[in-house]
Formats: structure tokens, C-alpha cells, sequence
């Protein structure tokens, strides 16, 4: 007889693992915390909403500051707009309607929304779960639970925080449904215009390609799911959380780049991610008579220089093509050093530098040094001078 019994270990269900179909209920409060990073001054994955940010009118940056507060830049909204949109309602694909259920929605909901939204910021990192009495859920926002009072030393709290000048006032504006109602749709139509419009007509047809993705591989788990249909490995928090949840789907989105965005809701968690997307090429007159197969050279497969898009449309743009001349000249810079060498504004150099490192031509270093990635630029030299031959 054996000295010991085997050692037998607790096991799981395996995860469900699936691909949503894209959905402004996700990309357009997205948008929304990415241009309020780029707001704040945070580093965004693409170029786009350092543009926006640049574009939106004084006045309404400043009257929404105390809204993107309290939707912690927008990851409260994207919440609870992807847990109770319903799912056949038209705003999954179309902002108007979309726009008509957010401007629909009663007083008390706004307000509801609001108090979900300091809730979530004041117990951001205080782990909660249903079994705590005072837990919330976006899918049970409907309105407010509490008084006026504590809504107002909620909100006030969440604006000393982030911080909101004069928050004691400002807090205020937040208990004025009409006004947060008002205002959340002035910025939202804005993101709308200035970017997610293009972005979303331009990569839908990507977009909804991402649901027709084969099956899992066998005895896939969460985090490998995620790099599987991403191509991106997910950081260890977002790893952990993958392999354990009950169900892990994926939500293609614009806007993303190289990063990954995760809402959670219990057992179940969404990745938000952005797929490679390469836009179509315009059709001129003659488009019809040539093919690209027949244009190419025979040797350079047209996969081969599409490739080169992306760092191409880089080089394009003068200042850009500077900064990365200068780093090849002089090695590592810092984004002070390439405003002094250039002589242009700083805010121009961060927007360029952004597109270079999307285009994956830069990099930045632990020292917050810009530093050219020479292996992608002596890639794009070497396959044009391959096309040549």
C-alpha cells in the first residue's frame, strides 16, 4: 500500500472564449477615455486623439471636466452602455441612434449614471463583489439609490481627486442632470466628428471580419486567446484575469493600436482591441484597366510592399521624416531636444513622435529618450530598393 494518497488539485470549467461583433456601445466611450488621456497629457496608443484634444474648443473642454471625472474618462459609461444597450438596438452601429438612447434617458438615470460613476471611482481600488451590500453593477443602473446629499460629497470627493479646480463648486454642475446630459452629448458629437466618424465607416468592413476568426485552438485558455486572435501578449494582471474568467470575449474597436483594454462584469471579462487594419486603396480613373498584380515587379509580392504602408505614410510627413533623420543622426533624443533642434511646438513634436511609434519607427527608452528603431526603417529602404532591381 502506498505511504501517501495522490495529491489531487481543484480543477475549473475551461473558459468560454468568443469574438462580439464591433459596437459603438464600446468604441465611442473609448474614444472618449483615450482623448481624455490625451487631455490630461497621458500617452495614447495612436496619434488620433492627441489631434481631437488639440481641436476641441476651449470652453468645452473645460465645461466637461467635471463629467469625464466621475465617468473615470469614460470607462464608467463604456460600462454601462455595453451591459444595457439593448442588443439589437440600431446604436450598435449607428451614432444618431445611439445619441437618441443616451439623450432619452430620464433625469433619474443621468443621475444614476453619476452616482454609478463616483461609486466606481471611490472604490476603484477597493475590491467589492455581490456579496458586499453597497456592490454595484452597470447592468442595474437605473437610477439614483441614494440622497442628493450623499451624491453631492460623492461627486465632490471624486473632483478633489482628479483634481477639478474648484470642485466644492463644480460638483454642482453634476447634480444638474440637463447639464450633464447636455454636456456628455457635446463631446461625444465632437469625437464623433473629429474622428471616430472616419475611423469607424473607414475599418467596419476589418472590424466585423474579426468575427469570422476560427475556433479556439485545443485546451486554449483565456490569455492565450487573447494573443491568439490579437497577436498582442496581454500584461500579467490582464493575463490572470483572462485565465480565470468564466468567459473571455474579445471586442474589435478602433483606436486601440498595440493595447489592450479590459472591462470586467463578475466571472466575465471583454478585451477591447483594435485588429491590423490596412485602409483600401483609392480608386483613380484608369483603377479598372490595372491591376495591382499586374503593376507589381516580379519578385515583391504585393503583401511584401503593402507591409510598407504604415511606415510609409509616416515618412511622408516632413516633420516626421526630421524627427527620424535626427535621431539617425544624433541617437536618442529626448522630446525637449528634438523641439529645440527642429524649432517647431512641443505639442507638434508629441503628435509626430505618436505616429512614429504607432508606425512602429521609434521607440522610448527607460530615460524617456526617442530613439529610432532602425530594423523597420532599414526594412522599408532595403524592399524598395528590391522593387527596383
Amino acid at each position: 500500500m502506498p505511504d501517501s494518497l495522490p495529491v489531487f488539485s481543484e480543477g475549473r470549467p475551461a473558459p468560454r472564449l468568443e469574438i462580439a461583433p464591433p459596437t459603438l456601445a464600446v468604441a465611442m466611450p473609448t474614444a472618449m477615455v483615450l482623448v481624455d488621456y490625451a487631455l490630461a497629457g497621458l500617452a495614447t496608443p495612436t496619434p488620433e486623439p492627441l489631434i481631437v484634444a488639440e481641436e476641441l474648443p476651449a470652453d468645452l473642454v473645460r465645461a466637461s471636466h467635471p463629467v469625464r471625472a466621475v465617468l473615470a474618462h469614460g470607462t464608467v459609461l463604456r460600462d454601462v452602455l455595453h451591459a444595457q444597450l439593448p442588443p439589437e438596438h440600431d446604436g450598435h452601429t449607428s451614432w444618431p441612434a445611439l445619441r437618441r438612447w443616451l439623450a432619452d434617458l430620464d433625469d433619474d438615470r443621468i443621475l444614476g449614471l453619476v452616482e454609478f460613476g463616483a461609486y466606481a471611482c471611490l472604490t476603484y481600488d477597493q475590491p467589492t463583489g455581490p456579496d458586499d451590500p453597497a456592490w454595484r453593477s452597470p447592468r442595474n443602473v437605473a437610477g439614483m439609490r441614494g440622497t442628493r446629499v450623499a451624491l453631492r460629497r460623492d461627486v465632490m470627493a471624486v473632483l478633489e481627486s482628479w483634481p477639478v479646480p474648484r470642485a466644492a463648486r463644480r460638483s454642482s454642475e453634476l447634480l444638474d442632470p440637463a447639464s450633464v446630459r447636455d454636456t456628455l452629448l457635446e463631446l461625444l458629437d465632437a469625437i464623433w466628428d473629429l474622428w471616430v466618424e472616419r475611423s469607424w465607416h473607414e475599418q467596419l468592413p476589418a472590424l466585423r471580419a474579426q468575427t469570422t476568426v476560427g475556433p479556439p485552438p485545443p485546451g486554449c485558455g483565456g490569455a492565450q486567446w487573447v494573443s491568439v486572435v490579437t497577436g498582442l501578449r496581454p500584461e500579467a494582471q490582464y493575463a490572470k484575469a483572462a485565465d480565470q474568467a468564466r468567459r473571455v470575449t474579445l471586442v474589435p474597436c478602433p483606436g486601440l493600436g498595440r493595447s489592450l483594454s479590459l472591462l470586467r462584469d463578475e466571472d466575465d471579462i471583454w478585451v477591447v482591441y483594435s485588429p491590423a487594419y490596412e485602409p483600401a486603396p483609392e480608386a483613380g480613373p484608369d483603377a479598372s484597366a490595372t491591376s495591382a498584380s499586374q503593376c507589381r515587379r516580379p519578385g515583391i509580392s504585393v503583401g511584401r510592399l503593402a507591409s510598407l504602408a504604415p511606415a510609409m505614410r509616416a515618412l511622408g510627413d516632413r516633420t516626421r521624416l526630421a524627427i527620424v533623420l535626427q535621431l539617425l543622426d544624433h541617437g536618442p533624443l529626448t522630446m525637449q531636444q528634438l523641439v529645440d533642434a527642429l524649432q517647431v511646438h512641443q505639442s507638434t513634436v508629441s503628435r509626430q513622435v505618436a505616429a512614429l511609434r504607432e508606425a512602429g519607427l521609434v521607440e522610448v527608452d527607460d530615460q524617456r529618450r526617442i530613439a529610432v528603431d532602425r530594423g523597420p526603417v532599414r526594412q522599408v529602404c532595403q524592399t524598395l530598393l528590391d522593387a527596383l532591381e
